[in-house]
């Protein structure tokens, strides 16, 4: 606890300077001179004490109020030593009394200045225990103000990432394809991550990483997302680190990894980013299971439940959109239809479950001959058609020829049994005259019409 100054209106700096003055006053060389100088002014002129006494009760007052007790003190020896020399070195009876009065009253006024300045030590430290206190609490409240802004900004930080995690989620949500759900995920996590570097890590098959990829290696084994201090440390940390390793999985198999790098060393992946992480794996994961479940029932609504092939309605969606895009670049496209010959007689003679399997080695055997370009569709009951993109019609009949001639030398066999099937074949090609889709059905039809009419096992280009 620092002292108090003389007088507590008094700045320290003021305080400072009034010091040094009176010490040079007052100082080893001042007090003797100021009191030969008193001693021989009452020995000269003893009638002078009259005027000596209330110059010294002043400069009493004035030392306490510029420089403090403690010089007060001096000047109240230095008045007594002036007191006694006068008392014993005065001729004058009355000059002896007044010297000893003037003594006593001399230390009366130093009591009297105690006194005060002992109040007012009393004042001051209560003062300054009391400033020392709100210091402290000023202390507290800054320290709790700190605190609460620590607490809201991290609170406000979670708050965006976990908005940024809303996005997220919502950016996943929707009938995507694997290929492009993973390119949402990979521009999401950029978005929740701006500090970061994302890259997709898929493995060559599914749960089977490259021999030659450490990470992807140990991502399947631990199967959870990871905090790692580098890119080229494989053991997992708790402390921060620079990247984070999420595992890529679908509803059954590990498809690989996602690694988020941090751009800059001074800003690594803390643990909270690791769990906001996971949670988005863990999105990721599920999202993905969805699109396989997506890709599956969409497979079972476009495919034909017993032969394997594409539906009729589907059938008529790619029509139309082949038909569309055939007249805007101007390219042709040819439609064949094929019909099993004599299928009821099989049916009859074998039973409807041979007729079933008729139609699915049908499916595979016209599935083998087709091009990657062509789309096989099951028409209706024994009726298959198949859509050849940028074919003209010379090349539509000779693969139909082709294919029917295959049909007739396979005979279809089951057991010990064989039977022989063969199918006929009307093929449509497009033109200017055809106006739309429905138009095409109709001349392949038509030409079909007129393959079986001229005897079965053969091919018929619709021909006005």
């Amino acid at each position: 606890m620092t002292d108090p100054p003389p007088l507590v209106l008094f700045s320290p700096r003021m305080k400072s300077a009034r010091a040094h003055l009176i010490s040079v006053m007052l100082g080893p060389l001042g007090l003797p001179v100021f009191s030969v100088l008193t001693l021989w002014a009452m020995i000269r002129a003893p009638v002078s004490a009259t005027d000596i006494f209330p110059v010294f009760i002043a400069l009493e007052l004035l030392i306490y109020v510029g420089a403090g007790l403690s010089w007060a003190f001096g000047l109240a020896l230095l008045s007594t030593a002036v007191a006694l020399a006068g008392f014993f070195f005065s001729p004058a009876p009355w000059a002896r009394a007044l010297f000893s009065l003037y003594g006593v009253l001399v230390w009366a006024l130093f009591a009297i200045l105690n006194a005060f300045d002992h109040r007012r030590d009393i004042t001051w430290n209560r003062f300054q225990e009391e400033w020392d206190g709100l210091e402290l609490d000023l202390s507290r409240i800054q320290a709790d103000v700190e605190n609460a802004r620590t607490v809201v900004e991290d609170s406000q930080t979670r708050i965006n990432a976990f908005d940024r995690l809303q996005l997220f989620t919502d950016d996943l949500v929707g009938p995507y394809h694997r290929d492009e759900l993973l390119q949402r995920a990979l521009s999401g996590l950029g978005t929740m991550f701006p500090k970061s570097r994302v890259s997709l890590h898929l493995f060559p098959k599914p749960d089977v990483p490259d021999p030659n990829d450490e990470l992807g290696l140990k991502m399947l084994q631990w199967g959870q997302p990871r905090l790692l201090p580098d890119r080229g440390s494989t053991t997992p940390t708790w402390e921060p680190g620079l990247m984070i390793g999420l595992p890529v999985k679908g509803r059954e198999s590990f498809l690989g990894w996602i690694s988020l790098e941090a751009k800059q060393a001074s800003l690594p992946f803390q643990i909270h980013d690791l769990r906001l992480a996971s949670i988005a794996s863990d999105l990721v994961s599920l999202a993905l299971g969805n699109t396989e479940r997506y890709s599956q029932t969409e497979a079972l609504a476009i495919s034909d439940e017993l032969t394997g092939v594409y539906t009729r309605g589907y059938f008529n969606e790619r029509l139309l959109e082949e038909f569309r895009k055939a007249r805007h670049n101007g390219r042709p496209f040819s439609l064949v239809l094929l019909d099993i010959d004599h299928f009821k007689k099989i049916n009859d003679a074998h039973g409807h479950h041979i007729g079933d399997e008729v139609l699915r080695w049908l499916a595979r055997l016209v599935m083998a001959q087709a091009r990657e370009t062509d789309f096989v569709a099951r028409y209706g009951g024994e009726e298959f058609v198949v859509i050849m993109p940028s074919t003209r019609g010379d090349d539509a009949f000779r693969f139909t020829q082709r294919l029917v001639k295959t049909v007739g030398s396979t005979p279809f066999r089951w057991g010990q049994k064989s039977v022989k099937v063969t199918v006929s074949a009307g093929v449509a090609t497009l033109s200017h005259e055809v106006p739309n889709e429905e138009e095409m059905i109709r001349r392949s039809d038509e030409a079909l019409y007129a393959a079986k009419k001229g005897g079965r096992n053969r091919v018929r280009v619709y021909d006005r």
